[in-house]
């Protein structure tokens, strides 16, 4: 696959491609798709025009189609059109529609907003993305075609809620999203759609008049789209890099510096570009895997506060204590190693989990679905040390194996066999991980403060959802507590 000085060398000596596709984090992505487009104007005298996020692709072939009665020649770059994202795309751009829902009644459907316009044309592009026609049969068919998983929440979503939307929400979102639909019918909304998908296949075949070309540029690209396929083997496709959730920190960031640095002409230390990352850089989701892409605004945040401080360091680098001092720290906060600060316990664990639940609480972009999540995630903790300690104060397990392969082949075997009552054991399909976390820290819990812990659970959730004016206190109270008890 071709690089970006590769493609403007050959279009520099006259190899070029009606279609081109740049693919990466759009940080990246845009100035390479803009670098193409202007050697592409320089070799045919045609003028440049950059259109972010367009309704519909096929209005943009038609206008290159039409502009070559005018003039010489003419680049377009579309910039995240989402017309060759993976499917798993759809629940973002759900996502994206439901924050103008629901619809204010009363009023002609044909009359949005806008946000609304805006909305409809994401939802239509989500539909589009499961070869759903938003014109086609009845609307209430139509949105019964999304899948539930679409539904139930994007990256963005379930960051603060790990499960995303519950199943009653799920049925009264797609009873809003068919007034969506509906006004957007009446209003004519198109979104991308498989006719545009045939008219860039058609394009590659028949070409463009001379000097006009489409350049797509797009965060997310399916790699087993046909088009993309075709786009490859053409040597039309540049797929850029991304960052990435590492096993310590982040990966792919590299690239992204190195455009910034080109375009402010102003350098970074490298623990500035550390401490820059950690401060805005996030995952899409909550519980993210290594490898997993970073949440798109916030790369888009790097940038921006790159940019920033760019302005302020004039002719120096960028230093690390240019970017503590400058920069509000609202990057990714890891809710296990909260967990594992807990689990250290005594007032340097206590001390360390407080700080980084406020971190993690302070940097949500919506704290109360932040805060329940994390409760979830620490009761269940709680219920997996009571379980414990069961097995402790029973004598079935010998407490404090710190070694992690002797817990896993004697111990954790025991701690999640069925229960002799037949009930439901907490820790039976735990990870052995997190089994022998919680089973290190339960061994180190004076056993009445176990026997409390269900109670002082209940009266944390009870002040948690509704009983308390300050709740973010009365978890951070919580986890303090809680810490506290754990000996070292």
């Amino acid at each position: 696959m071709p690089d970006v000085e590769s493609l403007i060398e050959a279009i520099g000596s006259g190899q070029t491609s009606p279609l081109y596709l740049v693919g990466g984090d759009r940080l990246v992505a845009e100035p390479a798709g803009i670098r193409l487009a202007e050697r592409l104007a320089e070799i045919t005298g045609a003028t440049i025009e950059v259109r972010k996020r367009p309704d519909d692709v096929g209005a943009l072939l038609a206008d290159l189609q039409t502009f070559s009665l005018f003039s010489a020649g003419k680049v377009i770059v579309a910039v995240d059109t989402a017309l060759l994202a993976d499917r798993t795309a759809a629940a973002a751009l759900v996502d994206d529609a439901a924050k103008v829902l629901p619809l204010a009644s009363g009023r002609p459907e044909a009359d949005l907003s806008g946000g609304e316009r805006r909305a409809a044309r994401r939802l239509f592009q989500a539909l589009r993305l499961f070869q759903i026609d938003p014109y086609q049969g009845s609307i209430e068919a139509v949105v019964s075609s999304l899948p539930g998983w679409a539904l139930a929440g994007g990256p963005a979503l379930k960051r603060n809620r790990r499960r995303g939307r519950a199943k009653k929400e799920v049925e009264a979102l797609r009873g809003q999203l068919a007034s969506l639909v509906a006004a957007g019918r009446a209003a004519e909304i198109q979104g991308a759609s498989e006719d545009a998908l045939a008219g860039l296949g058609d394009l590659l075949g028949r070409g463009l008049p001379d000097g006009h070309f489409l350049l797509l540029v797009e965060s997310s690209v399916a790699s087993d789209h046909p088009l993309v396929t075709a786009l490859a083997e053409r040597k039309a496709f540049v797929r850029l890099s991304q960052v990435t959730a590492g096993r310590k920190g982040w990966d792919g960031l590299q690239p992204l510096v190195a455009e910034l640095e080109r375009e402010t002409g102003v350098g970074i230390e490298a623990g500035a570009v550390e401490e820059l990352a950690k401060r805005t850089l996030r995952h899409k989701s909550a519980f993210a895997r290594a490898g997993e892409t970073a949440d798109a605004d916030s790369s888009a945040r790097f940038g921006a506060e790159y940019r920033k401080l760019a302005s302020l360091a004039g002719e120096r680098s960028i230093t690390t204590d240019l970017v503590v001092a400058t920069i509000a720290d609202r990057g990714e906060q890891d809710v296990w190693s909260i967990l594992d600060a807990i689990g250290s316990g005594g007032a340097r664990g206590a001390g360390q989990a407080v700080g980084q639940l406020d971190r993690y609480l302070s940097a949500a972009s919506d704290p109360m679905a932040a805060r329940l999540s994390f409760w979830s995630l620490l009761s269940g903790f709680c219920r997996q040390l009571t379980a414990i300690s069961g097995a402790l104060s029973a004598r079935l397990v010998t407490p404090g194996e710190s070694n992690y392969r002797t817990f896993k082949a004697r111990i954790a075997p025991k701690l999640q066999a069925a229960l002799p009552s037949g009930g439901v054991n907490p820790v039976a399909s735990l990870h052995p991980y997190r089994l022998h976390r919680a089973y290190l820290a339960a061994s180190r819990v004076p056993s009445q403060r176990l026997a409390a812990l269900p109670g002082r659970v209940l009266q944390t959730e009870e002040l948690l959802k509704g009983g308390s004016s300050s709740p973010d206190t009365v978890l951070m109270a919580f986890v303090a507590e809680l810490a506290s008890s754990i000996r070292k």
